[in-house]
């Protein structure tokens, strides 16, 4: 493992300097505009090296799995699609078709799917999803890829915001060849923060990257919290993204609220609301981070015991009182 380790640090760092020099030459780049932080165009061609490197992880380790193979090659259609983004500005629809598409590919080869929501409203009643199974995945799926991607608003924030859950699934599945493999990728995505924060060799995930690892991030959830692996509760994995989705859904709302679209571009993100108030990237990401470990540490380690209706109410109780303090600083930002 410490072997494969130091492989993928070192492809890693090789493919970001000459993907760098491509993006640079074939203008793959991320225009400064007024909604952006950066003033220089900067490479999108994150996620490319993070999609060969993590496929370099697969080989290296052999067999991981029929899951974790097809788990790959749909995540790789869906950063193909970020990619085309990237290039061409594509629709909502046309990404959200790739992704749907991506993921029902998964269910019908590997059978991986939300069965069941747990004991989430009541004791005593399990909430089987039934019919409703593989639309209610799909959704899901596509609401987790999307909130991460909308998390990519500053240096490092989509990469940490994968990392802390993802980590922390690898961490409780100790051991097994998916471990190591989501192991190997998460030394990739370090290389690439390292990039990332620098000044001269930076680069961004670009769509292509955001998209990728909130695919692979949505499913990593539903695998793990569904029969027959149920690693964590379906609850907990709630908590394991409960920062960007609150963020994605009280923004969303905001903006239907205000009789625009919900896809529309805005500084209303958590993110900006540091920003704006005078706070640098670093301290924004240092915040934003503590914040979302905090809520991991709380949903899988402090209250896993309790009754799994208890902490989805709990859940959601967070939920209300992060949304008054944000209403506050949209408010003052107005």
């Amino acid at each position: 493992m410490a072997k494969s380790a130091l492989i993928i640090f070192l492809i890693t760092s090789l493919l970001i300097f000459i993907l760098r020099k491509l993006a640079l030459k074939f203008n793959l780049v991320d225009q400064p505009n007024v909604r952006k932080i950066h003033r220089k165009p900067i490479p999108l061609v994150g996620g490319i090296a993070l999609v060969i490197s993590s496929g370099i992880a697969l080989a290296l380790l052999g067999g991981v799995g029929e899951f974790a193979l097809y788990l790959y090659l749909s995540a790789c259609l869906v950063a193909l699609i970020g990619l085309m983004d990237d290039v061409y500005n594509l629709s909502a629809l046309i990404r959200f078709a790739v992704q749907i598409a991506a993921s029902l590919f998964i269910v019908f080869m590997t059978k991986v799917q939300l069965f069941s929501f747990g004991y989430l409203l009541l004791p005593s009643w399990q909430m089987s999803l039934g019919l409703l199974s593989i639309p209610v995945t799909v959704f899901g799926v596509v609401g987790v890829i999307n909130a991460l991607n909308m998390s990519d608003g500053i240096d490092g924030l989509a990469a940490m915001t994968f990392l802390l859950p993802t980590l922390t699934l690898a961490l409780l599945a100790n051991g097994t060849d998916l471990s190591h493999w989501l192991l190997l990728l998460l030394i990739a995505l370090i290389v690439f923060v390292i990039f990332n924060k620098s000044n001269k060799f930076k680069l961004f995930l670009g769509d292509n990257g955001s998209m990728f690892l909130g695919f692979l991030l949505a499913w990593l959830l539903v695998y793990f919290s569904q029969p027959p692996i149920s690693l964590i509760k379906p609850v907990t994995a709630l908590f394991l993204v409960a920062l960007p989705i609150y963020d994605t859904i009280f923004v969303m709302l905001r903006r239907i609220m205000k009789g625009v679209s919900p896809f529309r571009p805005d500084k209303t993100h958590l993110h900006h609301l540091f920003l704006v108030n005078g706070i640098s990237q670093n301290k924004t990401l240092f915040a934003i981070v503590i914040m979302q470990a905090l809520l991991i540490v709380f949903g899988v380690f402090v209250i896993n015991q309790w009754q799994e209706f208890v902490q989805f109410y709990l859940f959601l109780l967070l939920s209300v009182v992060y949304y008054f303090s944000v209403k506050k600083i949209w408010e003052k930002t107005e």
